[in-house]
């Protein structure tokens, strides 16, 4: 991505307390750069509670992967990701005994999907010590579903905090469900 293009939005994400550009990049698994450049009428100092960030959508990003070497996409894979034999040796991790994926994603503080998409080849539940893994610099961010079915205990507030959104959002995104009828078996749609 050059310098002067503002990525298409994938989604939007509304600010909490204590977010910050960094923190939200590293959470949602976006280049700091590209999520600055994508909010460039918000000045970093003056990120404010329920400002609305646009987030950029990866499949729009050469920088994904900065240490990927450019390769054709596939098909159906919008955004290639590294295989253990393009993988750079710097992002390899190699399986110790007794090592789980749970152990790797809290070692690298790597997402599954982000695992499972830089590893297509790999049975990521039957490790065996020795296997190399590639580890991207970045987690890749996960795209909402359409619509969840509210489980015992789910609160409009509580599926706003789950997935990024405001209570606004939510509530926008569903205008025939009031507040009260967020409960156990509704079917809520989520914005995209």
């Amino acid at each position: 991505m050059s310098e002067n293009t503002t990525p298409a939005c994938a989604y939007t994400y509304t600010v909490k307390r204590g977010d910050s550009f960094y923190l939200i990049a590293r959470r949602l698994g976006v280049p700091l750069r590209d999520l600055m450049n994508a909010n460039a009428d918000i000045h970093p100092s003056r990120l404010m509670v329920g400002d609305t960030l646009c987030i950029p959508s990866c499949a729009d990003q050469a920088a994904c992967e900065p240490d990927t070497p450019a390769q054709e996409p596939e098909t159906p894979t919008p955004v290639p990701q590294p295989q253990a034999s393009t993988c750079p040796a710097n992002r390899r991790a190699t399986v110790q005994a007794g090592q789980s994926v749970a152990d790797i994603q809290l070692q690298y503080d790597k997402s599954y999907h982000t695992l499972e998409a830089a590893n297509p080849d790999t049975d990521l539940e039957n490790l065996q010590a020795g296997d190399t893994l590639c580890v991207p610099e970045l987690n890749l961010p996960c795209a909402l579903p359409g619509s969840v079915v509210l489980c015992a205990g789910d609160t409009l507030e509580s599926v706003a905090g789950r997935f990024g959104l405001s209570v606004a959002q939510l509530l926008r995104a569903n205008p025939c469900l009031a507040p009260q009828d967020f409960t156990e078996g509704t079917t809520v749609k989520l914005p995209q």
